[in-house]
């Protein structure tokens, strides 16, 4: 019994279904610069340079949580051979650029400030292998030959 080719798409059909959606996306890319490259302005000339903050401990907990459970759930999605694995690992990267920026940012100044700095080093090298991981071009082949 022979079974019947599995349908291609031809370039140029496959252009005419991506072309919409991508003008899509770019619209709504370009409508987030419209709104916070102002909304970015009008905040570092409104906002208080120093505040007292609530919760600080749970703020800070809970970002250092999830940077842990986009690892896992990285490191889970990769042994099962799912590409899926890519968005964990550039979700995870991109928490840990946020936890090093605001460290700094928070940081007293001092020895308070260089050992945010010490610790930014640390997580934007962590980062940075996220980033790898997400952008690693390798094929789902690839990954069950492990």
């Amino acid at each position: 019994m022979e079974s019947s080719p599995t349908p291609m798409l031809s370039p140029s059909t496959v252009d005419r279904v991506a072309q919409p959606a991508l003008r899509r996306a770019l619209l709504v890319a370009l409508g987030m610069v419209i709104f916070l490259a102002p909304w970015s302005l009008l905040l570092a000339e409104s906002l208080p340079t120093t505040t007292r903050a609530w919760d600080w401990n749970v703020a800070w907990t809970g970002l250092d949580v999830a940077e842990a459970v986009a690892a896992l759930l990285t490191a889970v999605l990769l042994a099962r051979r799912d590409e899926r694995g890519r968005l964990a690992a550039a979700a995870g990267a991109t928490l840990l650029f946020v936890d090093a920026w605001f460290d700094v940012c928070t940081s007293a100044p001092g020895l308070g400030r260089l050992l945010a700095i010490a610790m930014a080093f640390v997580e934007v090298s962590l980062a940075a292998g996220g980033m790898w991981l997400a952008t690693t071009p390798w094929t789902r082949t690839d990954l069950r030959s492990g």
